[in-house]
Formats: structure tokens, C-alpha cells, sequence
């Protein structure tokens, strides 16, 4: 789970150049009782009404990153910006390579350690993938043969 942390995207400014961002806990302003289409941070296919972008950038999230979440539940996302939020020490998990329709991918500056799972390979229409700030990422010997091929 998740906490609010108003200093946690404090943990981006040092990937961030002339470009003064502020951060606002945007979930805070999410409320139950109305359409999340309308949240922000959220885009809906017009459509299906489908949830099909998710930007929650500098939402001061922190705290461990767990593969039950239900992120992995919007199985109909193109975009997905997780950046500059505090997961320091997590692991990326192997359900981002279930997201079969992601184009966009944005986890710069989240704390994310650990190997890159094989799976981000099946992630077949990734055009963007952003990891910058991972400095205790790694990258399997082949993990990068295998985003190339897609």
C-alpha cells in the first residue's frame, strides 16, 4: 500500500534540470462518489469507458510496490507514468509485462531495484519506455535483445 508523502518526489529533483516542477498528491483529489474518468491523472477510452492512461507523476507516493496492486487490474492501459514517486527498494514486477496494450512507459526517478523481468519483453507496442534515475536497475543479458525485437 501506498502513503502520501509531500517530500517524495523530492527524491526526482536531482533528474530534473531547468524545469521547476511542483508536486500535489493528486489521488487526494480522487473521489469515490464520482466518475474516475474525470480524475486526474486518468484518461477513459470514449467509447468503453475504460481506464487507458494513468499519469501519476510527482503524486508523492511512496512506500514498497507490490504485485498484488491494483494497477495491475487496468489491463487496458496505453500510458502509464509512475516518475518521480518513492518506491525505493522495490522490485519491478514481472505484471507490467501483462500490460499488452502499453505504448508508454515512465519510471524515471521511482527507486526501483533489482533485474528488469524478462516479461517487459512481451510488452510488444511499447514505443517509450523511461527508466532514467534507476541506478540500481539492471538489465539482464538479454532483457534489451528482447525490447529491441518488439
Amino acid at each position: 500500500m501506498f502513503t502520501i508523502n509531500p517530500n517524495a518526489s523530492n527524491f526526482c529533483r536531482e533528474i530534473i534540470t531547468d524545469q521547476e516542477i511542483q508536486s500535489y498528491p493528486k489521488t487526494l483529489l480522487w473521489n469515490k462518489s464520482t466518475d474516475c474518468c474525470s480524475w486526474d491523472g486518468i484518461h477513459c477510452d470514449e467509447m468503453t469507458g475504460q481506464v487507458i492512461e494513468l499519469d501519476l507523476s510527482y503524486s508523492t507516493l511512496q512506500g514498497k510496490f507490490h504485485s498484488n496492486s491494483s494497477l495491475f487490474q487496468l489491463s487496458n492501459l496505453k500510458r502509464l507514468d509512475l516518475s518521480c514517486n518513492n518506491f525505493t527498494g522495490s522490485l519491478i514486477s514481472p505484471k507490467f509485462g501483462e500490460f499488452s496494450s502499453l505504448t508508454h512507459l515512465d519510471l524515471s526517478g521511482t527507486g526501483f531495484t533489482g533485474l528488469m523481468p524478462t516479461e517487459f519483453s512481451h510488452l510488444s507496442k511499447l514505443h517509450v519506455l523511461r527508466f532514467s534515475g534507476l541506478y540500481d536497475l539492471s538489465l539482464g543479458p538479454h532483457n534489451f535483445e528482447l525490447l529491441l525485437k518488439n
